[in-house]
């Protein structure tokens, strides 16, 4: 288990940042196209559950990159990591501006922040049973 660990953490670094590099790409690409799931009643935009999904991968490589070893964090460590992502995410937003037939769009900074919110108790979760596993083990 331990050397799952330490592998976790020394490639987290190269994944945390081709995936900002991968949001940043994606949202600079002009005019795409809303994705939609037409019901007998709603309408479902896809793009909400891509935001929600993408900011909880981006938050979850950000909380394994910074944890200590072990797989532990503070909880401070987790606020300042959110807001650091939330604020990345607004930014994003507001980049898009800039591209033809791209907008800002406060509801897909709410799925972003809700993704980041399930990655955190995801992350959470997942830190505390690697920490028993790891205490149990020695």
């Amino acid at each position: 288990m331990q050397h799952f660990i330490i592998w976790c953490k020394s490639i987290s670094k190269y994944l945390l940042f081709g995936w900002m590099l991968t949001i940043l790409i994606l949202s600079s690409i002009p005019n795409i196209p809303t994705l939609k799931i037409h019901t007998a009643r709603h309408e479902f935009r896809l793009d909400y559950l891509m935001h929600f999904a993408e900011y909880g991968m981006l938050s979850f490589l950000a909380f394994i990159y910074f944890a200590e070893n072990e797989f532990r964090i503070g909880y401070r460590k987790v606020i300042l990591i959110a807001s650091g992502i939330v604020l990345f995410a607004v930014l994003d937003e507001l980049h898009q501006k800039l591209i033809p037939g791209r907008t800002f769009s406060t509801m897909d900074i709410m799925s972003d922040v809700t993704g980041v919110a399930a990655a955190i108790v995801f992350t959470i979760f997942l830190f505390r049973s690697v920490a028993r596993k790891l205490k149990k083990a020695s």
